[in-house]
């Protein structure tokens, strides 16, 4: 297994406990090192702290100060070059456009497809290697 200091860091963010676990294991058997937080205060601390380079967002998080676009927003403040995936229920050009304003990289639906989901972080994780 690569060196913990040479692994691409990812920060996943979702209320759902089952989703944190599931997609956490999914990316660390594939070598990523995988940070996550429930809600926005403890995310922004640890993008604060670890810096990854890519980030997934849960959109609706109800329990949460900000849900994920208010975290894209407050991660854009700090860094604009992490690769940014929104993850919604939700179809809503609205959202969806509000994202990408605030410098969302990718829009994925939820339920995850976790097979397009591990494309799009590896194509992000090869742009961050550069």
């Amino acid at each position: 297994m690569a060196d913990e200091s040479k692994k691409i860091k990812i920060l996943l963010v979702d209320d759902e406990k089952d989703i944190l676990i599931e997609t956490k294991e999914i990316f660390e058997k594939r070598g990523f090192l995988v940070f996550t937080a429930a809600e926005s205060d403890s995310a922004l601390s640890i993008f604060q702290k670890e810096r990854p380079r890519i980030c997934l967002l849960d959109v609706h998080m109800p329990q949460s100060r900000l849900d994920g676009i208010g975290i894209l927003e407050e991660i854009r403040k700090i860094d604009k070059t992490s690769y940014c995936i929104m993850l919604s229920r939700v179809d809503d050009e609205k959202r969806i456009d509000e994202a990408k304003r605030l410098g969302a990289n990718r829009y994925v639906l939820k339920p995850l497809d976790f097979t397009e989901l591990l494309q799009l972080v590896n194509e992000a994780a090869k742009e961050a290697a550069r």
